[in-house]
């Protein structure tokens, strides 16, 4: 009950700045609408990128962006838990009440203004499939959800861990922000890249669940599904993973009146 009272508080706070609220929207939508159409404008002058269809690399990148568009708006906390809440020690006020201070870091930072994002992601899925992609088996859109919550929480988990170094190095600086840069690459087939990328974006930081491995799940790709049939789990373990490194770093948090 506590959590839903803080969502409830959060969200009221965040629409009582209505003009705020809609800029975040609008530039929301703009950033959002750029490489999908990058991606078309490429298409219209070549027939194919690698072995991947101009179809099938939309879908990638629309997948890639819901699972992204979630990201910012459950886990925006992330970006500020080193500069406000560890050095400026804003972490005592959630320490003192009854609810996970994780929980309360993620709500007290819910970026509702991300989510034109997320519809964008669906949009681009749905402009995919008009394009000619061949649709996936009806059993499989049910497993949708499933699929970007698996991606969510890769992200989430992976982020997580790299923002508690905060806890341990006490420097101003974030490598939050370089990290997720690498999550641009989830969002075009990786076998367009080298192997060490490919390695990096799947077995050290595994973004590639994040996008295009979790898209594969819903392309004709028989040689992928292995992978693709691996994002919840994969998922499940970087969560698991980043609230972990989250609970060693906190045991080491001093509050700066302390």
């Amino acid at each position: 009950m506590e959590l839903v009272a803080l969502l409830g508080q959060r969200l009221r706070t965040r629409l009582a700045y209505r003009g705020d609220v809609v800029a975040g929207l609008l530039s929301g939508v703009l950033l959002a609408v750029v490489g999908p159409v990058f991606i078309t404008t490429v298409f219209q002058h070549v027939s194919s990128l690698g072995r991947w269809t101009a179809p099938e690399v939309l879908f990638v990148w629309g997948f890639a962006d819901t699972v992204s568009g979630c990201f910012y708006v459950v886990f925006q906390g992330l970006y500020v838990l080193n500069r406000r809440y560890i050095l400026a020690g804003e972490l005592d006020r959630l320490l003192v009440r009854p609810v996970d201070p994780y929980a309360q870091l993620l709500l007290d930072n819910l970026a509702v203004e991300e989510l034109p994002s997320v519809f964008l992601g669906l949009v681009v899925i749905a402009i995919a499939l008009a394009w000619g992609l061949p649709e996936p088996e009806p059993w499989r859109w049910l497993l949708l959800p499933v699929w970007i919550a698996g991606g969510l929480a890769t992200l989430g988990g992976v982020v997580t861990a790299i923002a508690s170094l905060g806890f341990h190095l006490h420097h101003r600086g974030t490598a939050v922000g370089l990290v997720m840069q690498l999550t641009s690459f989830s969002r075009y087939p990786l076998d367009l890249f080298g192997s060490p990328l490919r390695w990096l974006l799947t077995a050290v930081l595994p973004f590639g669940f994040a996008g295009f491995y979790g898209a594969c799940l819903f392309l004709p790709r028989p040689e992928l599904q292995a992978y693709a049939w691996a994002t919840p789990a994969v998922g499940a373990l970087a969560l698991v993973g980043g609230y972990a490194a989250w609970r060693v770093g906190l045991r080491r948090y001093t509050s700066v009146g302390g």
